[in-house]
């Protein structure tokens, strides 16, 4: 039995909620039936911060004298929602108009809609500046400096992966075009920042959101610094954070892309990584944000390409997810917003088919988002725990406290390898110092708990379930608690068997005048 201790009224150190932001992908889809449909059930405070493309593929085209004409009406459609939906946003701006583009043929595959994005650099440099300088003019002049300024804006989509001018992977390339590709995004990086703060200095900017190869964001890095800026002729380009990509999928064989081991710790290294190249530039107390990740990549797969990615429906990511942000934590420097990837919905055809989302195709809610929901609880204030220092291998624990003196405690057994098999872990949690008069919520995400997953397969999967099968899902289709609330006076002593890749989260509520 393990034993963990909180003192309720020591003070804590102060962690800003970084875990509770989304990348929702497709942005088009925002305007769409199903994009309200998911954008509604996350309005429950549990997302902060939302990252969507500015589609510059809607918005430019040129006049019969071939001047530049922009249209923002289909990019307000969405923002207009997602600003009276009362979130914040991350906007990154790509892809490049075809009317911009040096090179208008260099188009993607088919994508939502039928759409295709162009990842040429423009033909004008200039005129990427004015389109960047009239996109933020136009969202302050609709939504307001004092909103727009509470945003983020950094520059294109993993610049070192295929969206920006060559299709190949940056390693694929020879040298000379793997130096056009840097040099070109640094000068698309710098006409992007006059053209930002052209409309308004308050606005913060940053960049490279590298998908995986860290020499770009070194040269990125290191021109921003010391480099010369291609629009000023100055030495440095403003950056006021660093965004990357962390993906926690290790390839196992060269040969097979799918073949590869997730686990949390794999994209708390890759974070490490990223700040060292921040500090080796003079960066180092610069903000991070990690505008995408997830436990694995490939966002348009799911089970029928790759039946491991079933780790995506069950209780398995909830306890990853959980153990990240413990992880995170306990760092120096944390990053300042983190956001999972929500990418392959508008693939959603049946339910639990494994794709990056947090619903099924029925709308039920997958363990991954009630541990989104459950990691909203989660306060601002971390608080020290006594007997955590020997915790057996899986088990974590950390404390928070709410501005209001709510104190929560998150508990998961996370079994790292995918598949493997692991102990069930008895925990027991004891306080001390607590109000006169408080309540105990308990919440759990397992196997069983909160669990639709579980609840459909023990019906045997079925394709087309029947009322009576449905009703039974959907009772586990949300935040479930095993146990109902309690009342308590001045200390707590609670006793749990964490299940392997289980999460369980105590909530104790003062009722003391």
């Amino acid at each position: 039995m393990t034993t963990i201790q909180l003192n309720a009224r020591i003070e804590g150190i102060s962690k800003p909620n970084f875990w509770n932001n989304i990348h929702f992908h497709p942005t088009d889809a925002v305007e769409d039936l199903w994009g309200h449909e998911i954008l509604e059930k996350l309005r429950d405070g549990s997302a902060r911060y939302i990252r969507l493309y500015t589609m510059f593929e809607d918005v430019v085209t040129r006049n019969e004298d071939g001047t530049l004409q922009f249209d923002f009406s289909e990019q307000d459609k969405r923002f207009d929602y997602m600003v009276a939906a009362g979130y914040k946003l991350l906007l990154c701006f790509n892809f490049m108009s075809v009317a911009m583009a040096k090179s208008p043929n260099e188009l993607s595959g088919q994508r939502y809609k039928d759409k295709r994005f162009c990842r040429s650099n423009p033909a004008d440099y200039h005129e990427w500046e004015q389109l960047c300088h009239a996109q933020a003019q136009h969202l302050i002049d609709r939504y307001g400096l004092e909103t727009v300024s509470q945003w983020l804006f950094h520059c294109w989509n993993e610049p070192d992966l295929g969206f920006w001018i060559y299709p190949e992977f940056f390693f694929e390339l020879p040298p000379e075009k793997q130096e056009y590709k840097i040099t070109e995004y640094c000068k698309l990086y710098d006409y992007f920042e006059t053209g930002i703060h052209r409309a308004s200095p308050k606005l913060r900017v940053g960049g490279p959101s590298c998908g995986h190869y860290k020499v770009f964001v070194d040269k990125v890095l290191e021109h921003v610094t010391k480099g010369t800026n291609y629009v000023t002729g100055k030495v440095g380009t403003r950056i006021d954070f660093v965004s990357m990509h962390c993906y926690s999928s290790i390839p196992q064989d060269v040969n097979d892309p799918l073949r590869f081991k997730i686990c949390p710790e794999s994209i708390v290294n890759q974070y490490k990584v990223y700040r060292g190249l921040m500090e080796k530039h003079g960066l180092g107390e610069l903000p991070a944000v990690i505008d995408e990740w997830a436990a694995a990549a490939e966002g348009y797969l799911g089970i029928k390409e790759y039946p491991r990615f079933q780790f995506r429906e069950s209780e398995y990511y909830a306890a990853f997810y959980f153990k990240l942000i413990d992880l995170m934590a306990q760092l120096p420097i944390p990053p300042e917003r983190m956001m999972i990837c929500l990418s392959g919905q508008d693939h959603n055809s049946v339910d639990f088919d494994g794709h990056r989302t947090f619903f099924t195709a029925r709308g039920w809610a997958k363990p991954i988002r009630s541990a989104f929901q459950l990691a909203a609880k989660l306060g601002e204030t971390c608080l020290p725990l006594e007997g955590t220092d020997a915790l057996p291998q899986n088990l974590g624990a950390f404390a928070t406290r709410t501005e209001n003196g709510d104190i929560q405690i998150a508990l998961y057994n996370h079994v790292s390898d995918f598949g493997q098999s692991g102990d069930s872990l008895p925990v027991t949690v004891k306080i001390d110092n607590l109000p006169a008069s408080f309540t105990v919520e308990r919440y759990r995400i397992d196997e069983l708990f909160s669990n639709p997953f579980t609840a459909w397969s023990r019906l045997g999967s079925p394709s087309t379930p029947t009322v009576w099968e449905r009703e039974l899902i959907s009772r586990h289709a949300r935040l479930e608690k095993p146990r109902p609330d309690e009342l308590g006076s001045h200390k707590l002593t609670a006793e749990t068997l964490l299940t392997p890749n289980s999460v369980e989260m105590i909530v104790i509520h003062s009722l003391a005048d």
